[in-house]
């Protein structure tokens, strides 16, 4: 995303954004040296149903409520 672009999203635009990022944060570049939970680790919990998506969604949800 360009800087120009970026600057003419609404604010509702940009938290949308923001949480897609966020999401590849919490998927891939948190993981990238992580050693116990490495890249593809939280997608195989899922798909092994070990944790569900509502579950961590939930969680996500609960701390935004918090604020």
């Amino acid at each position: 995303m360009t800087y120009k672009r970026w600057q003419e999203m609404s604010r509702r635009e940009k938290i949308l954004a923001m949480t897609s990022d966020l999401v590849g944060q919490f998927l891939y570049y948190n993981r990238k040296e992580d050693s116990e939970f490495p890249v593809g680790s939280i997608e195989e919990a899922i798909d092994s149903g070990e944790v569900t998506l509502d579950e961590i969604i939930e969680v996500f949800r609960s701390h935004l409520a918090q604020r």
